[in-house]
C-alpha cells in the first residue's frame, strides 16, 4: 500500500482524526521513521495463516416480537443454503482451494438461553468468530473494530470483508475482484456514497455528534458491504483504544478513518448489484432496502438461479464507478 502525504487543508468533518494523522502519518513515501502507534509489517503476526480474504458476516441474536424476516438464526439457515459454507467441511475446503475464510460475526448477550442455542448451532455447523462484546445496534462500529482485531490476529489477510447477514455474496466473483483492487493499490474498496447528516433523535440513523459533521455526510462506503485490505485493517486494529472517533453509524466511522489514513478509495458498484450479472459480487435490493428485502426467501432463490450460478470467467467486467477519486 502506497501512503501520501496528507493534504495540509483538514476538511472540518473530520478535523480531529486528520490532526491525529497529521501527528502519526509518514510525511511522504521516502519516510524512514514508522509512526509508534501503527504495526510495522514486522510486527504482524507471521505465524498467522496467510490467506486471500476473510469474510465477516454480521449477525445477532434474537430479538423479542421481531418478525421472522429479522430472526438472524433463519436469516444464518438460508444463507447455508445459498452461498455460505454449510458445514465445517465446506468452510475448510473453501479455505484450502480458494483461500476464503467466511465466519459468522457475533459478539455476547446476557440471555443465556441465547448463549445456548448459539452454542449449539456452532457445534452443528460450525463458522462462527466471536468477539469480546455485548451484542446491540448502538454498539455496531465497535463491533466492527473488534471483528478486524480478531480477524487481523487470526489470519494474515489480503483483504477483510465486512457484510450484513441479508446480502448474497458470489465467492467466486469476489475472487477474481481481489486480483483487480490489488492492480489499483485499491484499500477500502465499497459502493460509494454520501447524505444527509441526521440530527432528529427520532430517526434510525440519528447522530449525536452532527453539530460536528455539518449537514451533510462526507463520501463513505455502503455498510452493507465493503473491503478494506489486509494491510490497512492490520494498521487500524492496531491504534490505540479511545484514540479515534467513533459516530453513531458504522459505516461512517470507517470512512472517517479511511480518510483520516489517507488511503487508496474505490467506488466498486458490483458491491451493490440488485441482481447476478456477469459482474455482480454483491447482490441486494439497493435503494430500496440496506439489503434484501426478504432475506429468507431471497437467498435460496437467487442462489438456484441460473443467473447466479458461479461462472468460469477468467477475468471480472468493470462497472462506470459513481465517484472517481484523484490520487
Amino acid at each position: 500500500m502506497r501512503y501520501r502525504s496528507i493534504n495540509p487543508v483538514i476538511w472540518f468533518p473530520v478535523a480531529s482524526l486528520l490532526l491525529i494523522a497529521i501527528a502519526f502519518w509518514p510525511r511522504n513515501e521516502r519516510a524512514t521513521e514508522k509512526p509508534s502507534i501503527f504495526l510495522d509489517h514486522k510486527d504482524i503476526d507471521n505465524e498467522a495463516p496467510k490467506v486471500l480474504c476473510v469474510v465477516g458476516v454480521q449477525t445477532g441474536f434474537p430479538k423479542a416480537g421481531a418478525s421472522p424476516q429479522y430472526n438472524y438464526a433463519l436469516r444464518r439457515k438460508a444463507l447455508r443454503s445459498s452461498w455460505f459454507p454449510s458445514s465445517r467441511s465446506a468452510l475448510d475446503d473453501l479455505h484450502k482451494k480458494q483461500g476464503v475464510v467466511v465466519r459468522f460475526v457475533i459478539g455476547h448477550t446476557s440471555n443465556g438461553l441465547d448463549e445456548a442455542a448459539l452454542a449449539a448451532e456452532d457445534r452443528e455447523f460450525g463458522g462462527f468468530l466471536r468477539l469480546p462484546i455485548e451484542e446491540g445496534y448502538t454498539s455496531l462500529p465497535s463491533k466492527t473494530v473488534s471483528f478486524l482485531k480478531l480477524a487481523t490476529k487470526l489470519f494474515t489477510a489480503e483483504y477483510i470483508v465486512k457484510i450484513d447477514d441479508d446480502v448474497y455474496l458470489r465467492v467466486g466473483n469476489l475472487v477474481l475482484a481481489t486480483q483487480q483492487w490489488k492492480r489499483l493499490h485499491a484499500d477500502y474498496v465499497g459502493c460509494m456514497k454520501n447524505g444527509d447528516v441526521y440530527s432528529d433523535p427520532n430517526m434510525r440513523w440519528f447522530e449525536r455528534q452532527w453539530p460536528l459533521l455539518g449537514k451533510t455526510y462526507f463520501t463513505h462506503a455502503w455498510g452493507t458491504l465493503y473491503v478494506l485490505s489486509g494491510t490497512v485493517a492490520a494498521h487500524l486494529s492496531s491504534v490505540p483504544d479511545g484514540l479515534l472517533r467513533f459516530f453513531g453509524n458504522e459505516d461512517v466511522t470507517i470512512g472517517a478513518w479511511m480518510l483520516a489514513f489517507n488511503v487508496t478509495h474505490f467506488d466498486d458498484r458490483r458491491l451493490c448489484q440488485t441482481s447476478c450479472t456477469a459482474s455482480s459480487i454483491g447482490v441486494y435490493d439497493m435503494p430500496q432496502c440496506a439489503g434484501l428485502c426478504d432475506p429468507l426467501s431471497s437467498l435460496p432463490a437467487l442462489h438456484t438461479s441460473a443467473s447466479c450460478k458461479t461462472s468460469s470467467q477468467a477475468t471480472l467486467p468493470m462497472l462506470q464507478p459513481y465517484f472517481n477519486f484523484v490520487a
